[in-house]
């Protein structure tokens, strides 16, 4: 909630919030928080949003940023090695399509492929992969691809990736140019 309020800078107030583990009541602060109610022992954490909502502008958004690192997925998937007609590469590019958009989840790739997350997960264990395991290798081809490019910011990397490793570190053990 908080980074969403920060991206639009707006106070935004959710229609419905559940999540997965149980609780017998909803403290107070989380009502005045979150301006809504929150439910709890349900099947999935989930935050819902109404329609307007998408329709807010990212507040400092960066067109040109975005285009550039969408152009750096799409060359880390080219070089990724393809097995073709797999659901490994169906997984493969989507996420390029989502992972700017913080969505490069389960349940949103399976959304996109018109699949259950547990569907997903089953047929990618049949070919001897994990979502879990192609999506480090997708951001591990990202963040070697981003850190080259000395002028974009360690914590602008960090934020679009999500990735728990030290980017600094990483970018101070590649190879000069």
């Amino acid at each position: 909630m908080r980074i969403c309020r920060q991206l639009t800078d707006n106070r935004l107030a959710p229609r419905k919030l559940t999540v997965r583990h149980f609780s017998d009541n909803s403290p107070a602060e989380y009502g005045l928080f979150l301006a809504s109610d929150v439910e709890f022992g349900a099947e999935a954490d989930e935050i819902v949003f109404s329609e307007q909502v998408a329709s807010l502008p990212i507040v400092g958004a960066d067109t040109y940023l975005n285009k550039l690192l969408r152009q750096y997925a799409d060359e880390a998937l080219a070089h990724q090695p393809h097995e073709r007609g797999s659901l490994r590469v169906d997984v493969e590019r989507v996420i390029p399509q989502l992972l700017p958009h913080g969505k490069a989840k389960t349940s949103d790739v399976a959304r996109q492929l018109g699949l259950s997350s547990r569907t997903l997960s089953r047929s990618l264990s049949a070919e001897g992969a994990s979502f879990g395991k192609i999506l480090e290798e997708f951001r591990a081809a990202l963040v070697r691809r981003y850190l080259k490019d000395r002028e974009l910011p360690i914590s602008e990397i960090a934020w679009l990736l999500g990735y728990g490793m030290n980017p600094r570190e990483f970018r101070s053990s590649l190879p000069s140019p």
